[in-house]
């Protein structure tokens, strides 16, 4: 196959398009998968959608048994632009449900106990998470000098030069646990959390750079809104944290749906290459492949699944940095109690566990709490996280080991008394891609493999960010890319 691979002069594709009709394969139906497929197909191109597994939607998925709800990967998204314009295009505005006000609120564990996050300068000043000291730290963070050599730095070694040892420990490595199932001595900064790296280059201080945007942000009250024959200006919309009625699933589902007549499932990609100006893509089981000619091809999966791949040599020297990208194994545990046997009020998104707090799980969230349906009548459901960069082998035990564990915490930290009514328990052995100290280089190769193959784009959550908004973005970004080129190729 890697000879076959290499050769230019393939044989002709026995399921092709005339040319006529421009088209595009899309491998991979996750979410970016999905939403490029379908920005592409409402453009009129002819588009065909590989998933090699038999469902599509990728991490997103939803399971309802015995009246309980949980989902196998992501819970709730944020909206954005890019969300609210799919929502409105798949018509789904009927079905989305608003996390509950309560939602704002945190909890991260200190001492044995649960404090709750402060969100504002006030309750940062009362808080019980940090002490004293790290409280007068965070104050004195405008007189840091900001970092003038150039160079790649960690999230720990970030926040320890401009907000102290104590702030990482209690305040930033439980969030990044929670958005990365990463470990902060790894995970770069500039590539993790961009804007909060410009803000020091930018303006020389966190704090003067968050003050500065505030002002930015501020309304311009000297503009008139309600005289007839004025020229108004919309504000931007509020991000709301949302979910579905009949959860997550819902956005998948009714994207594949739009598809019908694309999908082509069960059926992995093993070949790519280039014949003369067009794309060839070999797919399907052993003995049953088939191979198609097609004007463009997005590379939407996972980027350990082009290790996988019979790719030309040239393509595989640019692309094998993102080959090595890593993806920590974590499993989920969704667990459900009869309310009466969970002392906690469970009043808010959740708890985040730091690693100095040396516990079981890396976080939970209160799911019954932050939309409706997640549990039966007289019960609830919490979701507890495993494993991640900090315990990977923990998130490969069994599913007895795993509840039994997550019960020792739960326990002690919510009161929980008895034992779960019901348990669903998820393992991603390669679950959110980390972007570590270094993540230039992947990106570099991305760009590159993509210029040195025209027609040939790279989307997916180890490119432009791990969130679900961030995916929906990338699908529709590459659709508009993708589009542009079809243009220019006549």
């Amino acid at each position: 196959m890697r000879a076959l691979a290499d050769m230019i002069g393939n044989a002709p594709s026995t399921d092709g398009d005339s040319g006529a009709t421009r088209s595009v394969a899309v491998v991979g139906a996750g979410i970016t998968g999905l939403v490029a497929a379908y920005e592409l197909r409402r453009r009129g191109v002819n588009v065909t959608l590989y998933e090699a597994s038999g469902h599509t939607g990728g991490a997103i998925r939803t399971t309802h048994a015995d009246g309980f709800l949980a989902e196998h990967g992501p819970n709730s998204f944020v909206t954005s632009a890019a969300v609210d314009t799919l929502i409105q295009q798949l018509e789904l505005q009927e079905v989305v449900v608003e996390a509950s006000p309560g939602a704002n609120r945190r909890y991260v564990m200190r001492d044995g106990a649960l404090r709750p996050f402060p969100l504002t300068p006030p309750a940062m000043l009362g808080t019980r998470l940090l002490s004293f000291k790290a409280k007068l730290r965070v104050l004195l963070e405008p007189l840091v000098r900001a970092r003038r050599t150039g160079g790649d730095e960690s999230v720990a070694s970030f926040v320890r030069r401009r907000l102290g040892r104590e702030v990482l420990d209690y305040a930033v490595d439980p969030f990044i646990s929670g958005i990365f199932a990463g470990d902060p001595e790894t995970l770069s900064m500039a590539h993790a959390f961009p804007r909060v790296a410009e803000l020091e280059r930018e303006y020389g201080s966190l704090s003067k750079g968050l003050m500065a945007q505030r002002t930015l942000a501020a309304p311009d009250r000297t503009v008139p809104t309600t005289h007839e024959g004025a020229i108004t200006a919309s504000p931007p919309a509020r991000a709301r944290l949302i979910s579905f009625v009949n959860g997550m699933q819902t956005l998948t589902d009714a994207l594949e749906a739009s598809l019908a007549g694309t999908l082509r499932m069960g059926c992995p990609v093993r070949l790519v290459h280039r014949n003369d100006s067009r794309w060839v893509v070999d797919a399907g089981q052993d003995g049953a492949a088939r191979a198609r000619t097609v004007d463009a091809v997005v590379m939407a999966t996972p980027a350990h699944v082009l290790a996988a791949m019979e790719l030309p040599a040239a393509m595989r020297k640019h692309a094998a940095p993102i080959e090595s990208v890593e993806y920590p194994s974590v499993s989920t545990l969704t667990l459900g109690f009869h309310r009466a046997d969970v002392e906690h009020p469970l009043d808010g998104f959740g708890m985040l566990v730091p690693a100095v707090e040396r516990r079981n799980i890396l976080g939970a969230l209160f799911n019954s709490s932050l939309f409706p349906g997640r549990a039966p009548e007289g019960c609830v459901t919490i979701t507890c996280f495993m494993g991640g960069a900090r315990q990977s082998e923990r998130a490969r035990e069994d599913t007895d080991l795993l509840v039994e564990r997550a019960l020792l915490d739960l326990r002690h930290l919510l009161g929980v008394r008895g034992e779960p009514v019901f348990a669903k328990h998820v393992y991603w052995p390669r679950a959110i891609p980390q972007y570590t100290v270094g993540y230039q280089i992947v990106k570099d190769a991305a760009d590159t493999t993509e210029h040195q193959n025209p027609g040939l784009y790279l989307a997916g959550n180890y490119r432009n960010g791990v969130s679900v908004g961030d995916c929906i973005a990338s699908g529709q970004q590459v659709a508009e890319r993708v589009a542009a080129y079809l243009t220019r190729a006549g």
